[in-house]
């Protein structure tokens, strides 16, 4: 993989290929956003169980969820709701997807806001889970773990759906931003992503073996 324009990008805990795909779809939604090529951000790969324990330390819910932004000093604040449930919600108007331009000087003051944006923690497991158990509800797996992904991102980047206008804002962005991604992926198919979750799932399978085998 070519060496990252973020250098303060990184991807923990899952092997090479979902790490690169990852890299890859977070630096594409950085340049989306205009972010600052020092901008700091950490996109974590946890098990279950640590995704609840998480949760639970950082938002008091007692369960599992599929995304979990830990904001830094350019973000927002703790956030998380289904994906799948707001992104293609029909409440917001497809003439609506664009925003108005911004003022270069606000774009400049917001590039020098977006330094530490945080933390990301992705559960490969609960995405699976979900999409198994609730296929009429949920985006197919990869489309899935995509968009819980830039819905993270999003957050890390200061957006919110704690109001109806920012929630519509929010979910403007998360389209357009697809809608972009699906234009680069048929222009320049080679440098595509496939961010295949499996490979973390037997990842982890063949670690609760190991472990089971040293009992």
């Amino acid at each position: 993989m070519p060496r990252p324009f973020f250098r303060g990008l990184s991807v923990m805990g899952t092997g090479p290929a979902l790490t690169n795909a990852t890299m890859r779809l977070a630096e594409a939604v950085l340049l989306l956003e205009r972010a600052p090529s020092t901008a700091e951000l950490s996109i974590h790969f946890v098990p279950l169980w640590e995704m609840h324990k998480l949760n639970f330390e950082s938002r008091g819910v007692d369960k599992p969820t599929d995304v979990l932004t830990v904001p830094g000093c350019g973000s927002g604040g703790f956030s998380d709701t289904y994906v799948s449930s707001i992104l293609f919600s029909p409440d917001v108007s497809e003439e609506q997807k664009v925003g108005t331009p911004t003022r270069p000087g606000a774009i400049a003051q917001r590039r020098l806001a977006m330094q530490d944006l945080g933390e990301i923690y992705c559960s490969v497991e609960y995405i699976w889970h979900r999409c198994n158990s609730y296929p009429s509800k949920c985006l197919p797996f990869h489309d899935y773990m995509q968009a819980a992904l830039v819905h993270a991102m999003l957050h890390a980047l200061g957006y919110d759906h704690d109001t109806p206008e920012r929630w519509r804002m929010m979910v403007r962005r998360e389209r357009l931003i697809r809608e972009r991604l699906r234009v680069w992926r048929r222009r320049w198919p080679e440098c595509s992503w496939e961010l295949d979750g499996i490979e973390f799932l037997v990842m982890s399978t063949e670690d609760r073996k190991m472990n089971v085998r040293s009992v």
